[in-house]
């Protein structure tokens, strides 16, 4: 986690450029659960891209889903016929290649969700300063590692 330049309002009180360190501890707690949920953030942002990019994706997912639900029969839906296309595949290989990055997404999502939550409550409870530490650079590992070879982080 970020160390040095650290800036945090707790308690009404503004802390800005402090070394982590040096901040008093509930400040301390508090910058370091901000640094999980950027990381958090981050982690996001590399699997799916922004947020529209993230709402296509979802819409391509439905969309790929109610068309393998249908046998793969009649019109490929909008979103697949634009992957088979670029991707040169067969309407069935482009929805089951859509699923698939989907669900692979989803447990990303899920999983960053939760190593968040949890480094973050860990993180509150902490009573010093590298304990605090430690468990925001376990939290931000854990997002990390949560979206290998996952969607745009692959």
């Amino acid at each position: 986690m970020q160390l040095q330049n650290i800036n945090v309002v707790h308690g009404g009180q503004s802390y800005v450029g402090f070394a982590f360190s040096e901040l008093p501890l509930a400040a301390a707690l508090v910058a370091a659960a901000q640094q999980v949920d950027q990381a958090a953030d981050a982690a996001r942002v590399a699997v799916l891209g922004d947020s529209l990019r993230a709402l296509e994706y979802e819409r391509a997912a439905v969309e790929a889903k109610a068309f393998a639900a249908a046998g793969y029969t009649g019109d490929m839906p909008p979103s697949v016929q634009a992957w088979a296309e670029a991707a040169e595949l067969e309407p069935r290989a482009a929805a089951d290649g859509i699923i698939a990055e989907a669900d692979a997404w989803q447990a990303a999502l899920y999983a960053i969700r939760a190593a968040r939550l949890k480094g973050k409550q860990r993180v509150l409870k902490a009573t010093s300063h590298d304990a605090a530490e430690a468990l925001a650079d376990t939290a931000i590992a854990d997002i990390r590692e949560s979206i290998v070879g996952v969607g745009n982080a692959a």
